[in-house]
């Protein structure tokens, strides 16, 4: 959705929020990105009182769609699928990256709103896509740059993934921000300042421009460019006032 400008964003979410509650059904949105789903928490105040439940298809998801209903128990079916993309034979495959399976889905014509994650683990990835062009990937993926691959849909049953990560322990002036991504990623405050106020910093998938902005336990922070943290928690202060925290950092 990066092509199209915040106020279309808002209104749709709106809209599509509005058709769940004037028609009682159940309606999904695209995968939205970091940006997409800091607008869609502005837009809840505009809102009618449905059921909102984002999906990413996995903890820690980065890219997650939102399903609205019309009421807490409401029978729906999952608005994603999961689709694993495999080498047709390993003895022949090249060593395919992010960038290459995307670029891939991206040459059939998929909007990129149209996918969510895609996880690329053991010599294969794991791509999560609205269920409506899962036919279409399944039928039309045949070769990422020179290696014939086979895409299918699997169950939410196997696809086991937990991410990795690094322990962080470290001691920060206070819990603001700016201080916590400074330590996590081992850059300058200043350097971190300029992505925060370039709106590349989220936490808990609202971005946030403010570097004073202060951390709670289990918060998420993603920063465009550079990854992905948790803050876990403070656990002590020092004699000269700093505060331990334990951070993780996903890689």
């Amino acid at each position: 959705m990066k092509d199209k400008d915040t106020g279309y964003i808002y209104n749709h979410l709106v809209e599509q929020a509005d058709m769940c509650y004037n028609r009682d059904i159940p309606v999904a949105t695209d995968f939205l990105d970091l940006n997409g789903q800091s607008i869609f928490h502005t837009a809840l105040k505009d809102m009618p009182p449905v059921v909102r439940k984002e999906m990413g298809g996995y903890d820690l998801a980065e890219r997650k769609l939102v399903l609205f209903l019309p009421y807490e128990d409401y029978p729906y079916e999952k608005p994603y699928d999961i689709i694993r993309i495999a080498p047709s034979d390993s003895r022949f495959a090249e060593e395919l990256g992010h960038r290459d399976y995307l670029g891939a889905l991206l040459n059939l014509g998929i909007a990129r709103e149209k996918l969510g994650d895609i996880i690329v683990e053991s010599g294969c990835a794991y791509v999560f896509c609205v269920n409506s062009i899962t036919d279409y990937i399944v039928s039309s993926l045949s070769k990422i740059r020179h290696t014939f691959v086979k895409a299918e849909a699997v169950p939410d049953m196997e696809f086991n993934y937990e991410p990795r990560f690094e322990k962080i322990q470290g001691s920060v002036a206070s819990l603001r921000l700016d201080a916590v991504i400074s330590l996590g990623f081992g850059h300058s405050r200043n350097h971190i300042i300029q992505y925060i106020e370039a709106g590349k910093v989220a936490v808990n998938g609202r971005i946030i421009t403010t570097n004073a902005y202060g951390l709670k336990d289990e918060d998420i922070i993603s920063v465009r460019g550079l990854g992905k943290l948790k803050f876990e928690r403070a656990v002590s202060e020092t004699r000269k006032g700093r505060i331990m925290v334990i951070l993780r950092k996903y890689i």
